[in-house]
């Protein structure tokens, strides 16, 4: 019998996903603006140190410098956009005045088909659960719409808290009252979710993503995961 009791979930590409994420999102702004550019212009910008898990050994107080997370975030594309010649500042600022909105648009964030069985499952097996996820202000909201939340009492999200995942900080408040030796982080990030979790002293399930590591405990779907712990 396993000796694992909890498990902790990663969101994005592990749960659930957004069916375009930050570049695409950027292209249809500035497209419906009459600014055109391509993926590949936008993802250097959109890819860069914009976001605060960008760094995570650096605290939100020092990220962020006392404005809001949506401020900074625009603020840090619309810069990026103009310094890298896509648009001039103003058309910028004027086509990411509508990214809150479309980024947070629920219509866009789905769950993979395997995500609400295999926590049914975990659930009826005994499984305590909970979530920790690197995400914007909005991310419970979204999250309870898609049926998650009668699945996690607790949902840590870094926006609410001052780090990001892998910061012990952050899994200390997603572990709580769960004891680390019979506790996984189960997502798709080797370095921030596995390494973040070893490190911290718990145990680390790989999902989704090829595992070019070569790490022991690994699903290629989340529907293996029942089994896999079993194993562990």
């Amino acid at each position: 019998m396993s000796k694992i009791k909890n498990v902790i979930f990663d969101f994005d590409m592990t749960l659930g996903f957004r069916t375009t994420m930050w570049t695409d999102t950027v292209k249809e702004l500035l497209l419906e603006n009459n600014v055109y550019a391509t993926s590949e212009q936008i993802r250097p910008v959109t890819h860069g140190g914009v976001y605060p898990w960008s760094d995570p050994t650096v605290s939100h107080a020092e990220f962020f410098k006392d404005r809001g997370w949506w401020e900074t975030v625009t603020g840090n594309i619309s810069a990026g956009l103009s310094e890298n010649g896509i648009c001039t500042r103003e058309e910028a600022d004027k086509a990411m005045k509508g990214l809150r909105e479309r980024f947070c648009d629920k219509r866009y964030w789905k769950l993979f088909p395997d995500t609400l069985d295999t926590l049914g499952t975990l659930k009826e097996k005994g499984y305590s659960l909970a979530l920790v996820s690197n995400h914007i202000p909005e991310a419970r909201e979204i999250f309870n719409s898609l049926g998650l939340g009668v699945y996690f009492p607790r949902m840590v999200i870094s926006s609410e808290e001052d780090y990001e995942k892998p910061r012990p900080e952050i899994l200390s408040k997603a572990l709580g009252d769960f004891a680390k030796d019979k506790t996984v982080l189960v997502g798709d990030n080797y370095f921030a979710d596995v390494l973040g979790a070893i490190q911290f002293g718990m145990g680390a399930v790989l999902v989704r993503k090829p595992n070019v590591t070569g790490y022991n405990y690994y699903c290629k779907t989340l529907e293996e995961l029942p089994a896999l712990l079993e194993r562990i």
